[in-house]
């Protein structure tokens, strides 16, 4: 399962002391767990837990909270008590819709491991009680037969495909042979493919409605069909998440790459198919967007400061920052020096956008200056980004990050951001939009969930800012990712 972007904390968590592990309840506990917290008999929603405390939300209007109170607290899974004492509040959070209260428990402790196995050995009975009949009746009927007939699909074509790859092996083919046949494969499958996910698409928004039938049909499409795709490589990287998340610095790569990958014919074929969907095309058609809006901005910064002026670009979440690199290569003169600041929670995504970006600058020989930050997501959201002083910054852009982030929290961070823009610099943020004819496959397949939004949803993001900012929404040439454009129009520091 994935970790909510809140919780990966990249090399931040390698830096701390040790204490107690806090863990996402979703992460730690099945979804039948059904957890029920109890403060002084009243129930909240429980966040998340640790050994020695834990926290939970609040909504406005409840019982107000002061640090050190001792409370009477109890938690449930699975309708039984796993520990009952007494607590103390240790921090409170206030949001837009409510509070976060964190606790540290006054008496006994909280012993995750056991209450781990505790929950799998009621998993365990349940699964062997109501069996695999009781999870497919779960699922409706339609849902059931378009995944039957994509599973046909798959199957039809692993078995054809393999077939005829061991034909011509023995016939003595070439891989360069091999290759020509994948292509032939991947025109026939493609379109047939995607008409698959928007109809798988359609029938699952139907599932929505209902959480139980939503977590049922997921669960059964994890158990009919993932399982058959991980020796394809963009599946496999996306699904098993190594990184903690699914659209990591590899599978970005493999966006970009656009290549045939994998041991056999048809698994190069799917992994094609799978680096094409309408999403991942959008991923490299919003790139070359950025690149377009950096060209634009660096002409306007060598415009107002002359060729002794400076453009300074900060990029939140780069990954391989693909676009970087393409726009040194593909800048035809060079305006005036520039200096990138990629700031991402993995070292080895820095790694590989620092190798392909000085690669380039060296290449091209322009006067080109790289910052890396090995800046964690939960530093980002909480912090923003405290590494930058205000106002540095004349081109700020994400492209990725916001499709996971809540909007209260992604207008605090989208607030901070401008914070770091100069006067008269712009502020770029994607994010996936809404509708899309094809979320299926992310959502039920690679259990890859991220936050749609309409155009309307997009400029919400940005309500929190200074009304003297100036605001517009675009969408990329993919039509797969909207984008705000925040141009900062005057100074917001105050003498």
């Amino acid at each position: 399962m994935a970790k909510p972007y809140e919780a990966l904390m990249g090399s931040l968590g390698r830096a701390m002391f040790y204490r107690p592990e806090r863990q996402r309840v979703r992460e730690l506990l099945s979804r039948d767990a059904r957890p029920k917290l109890l403060i002084d008999g009243e129930e909240y929603p429980l966040f998340d837990i640790s050994m020695n405390g834990l926290s939970f939300l609040t909504a406005n209007g409840s019982r107000e909270w002061r640090i050190g109170t001792t409370i009477d607290l109890e938690l449930l899974l699975h309708g039984e008590p796993v520990y009952h004492g007494t607590a103390h509040v240790a921090r409170i959070e206030p949001g837009p819709r409510g509070a976060r209260i964190g606790v540290g428990l006054m008496t006994g402790f909280l012993d995750l491991p056991e209450i781990r196995r505790r929950d799998d050995n009621k998993l365990l009975g349940e699964q062997l009680d109501e069996g695999a009949a009781t999870q497919r009746a779960r699922v409706p009927e339609a849902y059931r037969e378009k995944v039957s007939e994509i599973l046909h699909f798959y199957q039809y074509y692993r078995r054809a495909l393999d077939y005829h790859e061991r034909r011509f092996r023995a016939e003595g083919a070439t891989d360069a042979e091999l290759l020509r046949f994948a292509e032939r494969a991947y025109e026939v499958l493609r379109e047939p493919y995607y008409r698959l996910n928007r109809e798988a698409t359609r029938v699952a928004a139907e599932c929505i409605a209902d959480r139980e039938t939503l977590i049922a049909a997921k669960e059964y499409t994890e158990t009919v069909l993932a399982p058959l795709m991980l020796d394809i490589p963009f599946n496999n990287r996306a699904y098993l998440k190594p990184l903690g998340y699914p659209g990591d610095y590899q599978v970005m790569l493999y966006y970009y790459n656009k290549g045939f990958e994998g041991d056999t014919v048809f698994t190069k074929v799917m992994h094609r198919i799978g680096i094409e969907h309408p999403l991942a095309n959008g991923v490299c058609t919003r790139k070359d967007y950025i690149v377009d809006l950096m060209t634009r901005e660096h002409d306007r910064v060598a415009g107002e400061r002359g060729a002794g002026g400076e453009l300074k670009v900060a990029s939140l979440g780069c990954g391989p920052a693909r676009e970087v690199s393409d726009y040194v290569a593909g800048r035809e003169g060079w305006p005036c020096p520039a200096v990138f600041t990629l700031i991402d929670q993995e070292e080895e995504a820095l790694g590989v956008a620092y190798r392909a970006c000085k690669r380039e600058i060296g290449r091209k020989d322009v006067p080109a200056v790289l910052d890396l930050l090995n800046l964690s997501f939960v530093q980002m959201m909480n912090e923003g980004v405290p590494l930058h002083e205000p106002e540095s910054q004349d081109f700020i852009y994400c492209t990725g990050l916001f499709d996971y982030i809540k909007t209260p929290r992604a207008q605090g961070l989208i607030c901070a951001l401008y914070h770091l823009l100069a006067p008269g610099g712009l502020m770029s943020i994607g994010n996936a939009s809404a509708p899309q004819d094809c979320w299926w496959t992310p959502e039920f397949l690679g259990d890859w969930t991220m936050i749609y939004r309409t155009r309307d949803d997009v400029m919400e993001l940005g309500d929190q800012l200074p009304g003297s900012a100036e605001r517009k929404v675009e969408i990329e040439p993919g039509n797969a990712y909207y984008f705000l454009n925040v141009r900062k129009t005057e100074s917001s520091l105050r003498g």
